[in-house]
């Protein structure tokens, strides 16, 4: 098939099938509400090629060019791309699904309101990319590159980020849902705002980052170091801290309900007005912590080291604190309310109404 032929069928709304434009030069071309099925370009250009509302499917763009790009309501389903170059394309409303464009580069690439599904991305380049109010949603991501990429509104979703490079990485309300990022250095990046409930952060380095703001819900970061983190207001709901160091972090405000830190090190950290109801935390470290404020309702803290930590009105009603040191400690605690306590204990699922009243 001709180029001709090619914008003829897309002009007239004719459907293109089969068609082999292998190699052939579709630069600063206007595709508009085409539909192409099952059609090879391979090492085509559509360098500075301007693309609405075009649907794609089952086609070959194995190492084309869509370099200055710009794609708009478009369409990528069951395609091929490996080793292409989308550098400095800008992607808006557009979906890339089952699609496998590994080892492709998008560097400085604009993507807004598009989402990427089940599509393989491996040692793929995003080096300064813009990501905004777009989704990679389960996309093999092994390898990839997002050094100096800014990240906002994104959600990125039961991905294995393990290998992948995030120097420079910027992310504001970012969604990390179920995502693995253990064992990696993401010390010094911007997380604000971002989502990372029930995300994998074993052993990773998060010292130095902004979480402020960020949700931490359910996520596991066994021996994560938070050292000098800034994540005031971040929710750690039933999180798994055990053995982290967060060392002279910022966790003013944050809500550590019902997680588990034990043998964690929080010494120095800024802990004022937190909540640590039914946490567990024992054998932790909380030596020279500011803890104004702070709630451990119900906290497990026996073997707790507070020496040296501030309090004022730091409220342990009902905290078991046995074994635990307050050597030097300064300030005021406030500590279990008999009468409080035994009101606690009423269920009112067991109350037997008087007379049979209901």
């Amino acid at each position: 098939m001709s180029i001709d032929l090619l914008l003829q069928s897309i002009a007239h709304k004719v459907p293109v099938r089969e068609a082999s434009l292998d190699g052939q030069t579709l630069s600063g071309l206007s595709l508009t509400d085409g539909v192409v099925l099952s059609s090879s370009f391979r090492n085509s250009h559509f360098t500075r090629a301007h693309l609405t509302g075009m649907t794609f499917q089952a086609c070959d763009f194995s190492g084309a060019s869509f370099a200055d790009a710009c794609f708009e309501r478009c369409i990528f389903a069951g395609c091929r791309a490996g080793g292409s170059d989308w550098r400095r394309t800008r992607f808006t409303q557009s979906t890339l699904m089952s699609s496998d464009i590994r080892h492709s580069d998008f560097t400085e690439t604009r993507f807004s309101q598009t989402t990427a599904m089940r599509c393989t991305l491996a040692y793929t380049l995003l080096c300064g990319a813009t990501l905004s109010q777009s989704a990679l949603m389960d996309c093999e991501l092994a390898g990839l590159v997002l050094d100096n990429a800014r990240l906002t509104n994104v959600a990125i979703t039961q991905a294995d980020l393990r290998s992948a490079q995030l120097t420079g990485l910027r992310c504001d309300t970012i969604l990390f849902s179920e995502c693995d990022l253990s064992e990696r250095d993401l010390s010094g990046l911007t997380l604000a705002r971002a989502n990372l409930s029930g995300a994998n952060l074993n052993g990773t380095n998060l010292s130095g980052a902004d979480l402020s703001g960020s949700v931490l819900a359910g996520a596991s970061l066994a021996g994560a170091d938070l050292s000098r983190a800034t994540a005031p207001n971040t929710v750690f709901v039933r999180a798994n801290l055990r053995a982290a160091r967060l060392r002279n972090a910022d966790l003013t405000q944050c809500i550590f309900e019902e997680a588990r830190l034990d043998g964690c090190d929080l010494s120095g950290a800024q802990l004022g007005t937190s909540v640590f109801t039914r946490a567990s935390a024992k054998s932790a470290v909380f030596a020279r912590a500011d803890m104004s404020y702070a709630l451990m309702h119900h906290a497990k803290v026996d073997g707790g080291d507070f020496s040296g930590s501030r309090f004022l009105r730091t409220d342990f009603h009902c905290a078991s604190t046995k074994g635990s040191l307050f050597a030097t400690g300064r300030g005021g605690t406030l500590q279990t309310g008999p009468e409080r306590a035994v009101a606690e204990l009423y269920d009112a699922s067991r109350v037997i109404p008087l007379n049979g009243a209901s």
